[in-house]
């Protein structure tokens, strides 16, 4: 991934974290990717429930499987290195039969978290996730209880995670095509490592994802490595 679009998804989301970290951490999860290593059981990639089934959403077919694995892999590789992590999960931003635009869980690790969530005002007061759908902004709840106390959230079943986390996926036009969310037990978890880790995931799936959707990648001007 060419460092200027790290550069200005830091920028863009007013984060000032270390460029290179962000950097390097994208790299491992893109090697991670590529590796293919992993032997994933079907009925976990193309997952089904009451509430979703991915089929439904996405076409079964082999070239969406490699790109589903990749997902999986990448959302294992940073789960599987975070402390005292709780759930996460990654959503593509869907339109639904109504038009209107929905995050639909394309792979998680952990507790449960929504299937599906919807993409509007109102689910953005309940949802961090779909408040970065809506907005295209980086979420960073540090002490949800506090956020709840003020308003700045609402729903009581944000309680499972005292600390959350939604970062939005986007194109290199800056389009959102879905969103990274991590929730942890107890407040003051989102710090500087943690948020490298989750960001990092959010911009190597750029690719997988565009690809699920079927958004073409625009033109990429500059290519600084």
């Amino acid at each position: 991934m060419p460092k200027q679009l790290i550069r200005d998804y830091l920028q863009t989301q007013g984060l000032k974290l270390p460029q290179d970290e962000v950097y390097m951490a994208v790299l491992t999860l893109r090697a991670v990717m590529d590796s293919g290593a992993a032997s994933i059981d079907k009925q976990v990639l193309w997952h089904a429930s009451e509430a979703l089934k991915l089929s439904d959403q996405i076409d079964d077919n082999p070239a969406n499987e490699a790109l589903l694995k990749q997902v999986f892999m990448a959302l294992d590789s940073v789960f599987s290195r975070s402390e005292n992590i709780k759930s996460a999960a990654v959503y593509a931003l869907m339109p639904s039969e109504n038009g209107l635009p929905s995050l639909v869980c394309l792979t998680a690790q952990g507790q449960p978290l929504a299937s599906v969530i919807a993409v509007d005002d109102t689910a953005s007061q309940n949802h961090l996730a779909a408040r970065a759908a809506l907005t295209g902004w980086m979420n960073i709840a540090d002490d949800i209880p506090q956020w709840l106390e003020h308003g700045d959230l609402q729903g009581e079943h944000n309680l499972r995670g005292k600390s959350q986390l939604s970062a939005p996926v986007c194109s290199a036009s800056g389009a959102v095509l879905g969103v990274v969310h991590a929730e942890y037990p107890e407040i003051g978890q989102t710090d500087e490592t943690a948020q490298i880790g989750w960001l990092a995931l959010a911009l190597a799936l750029q690719t997988p994802l565009q690809a699920l959707l079927q958004r073409e990648a625009p033109e990429q001007k500059q290519q600084e490595y």
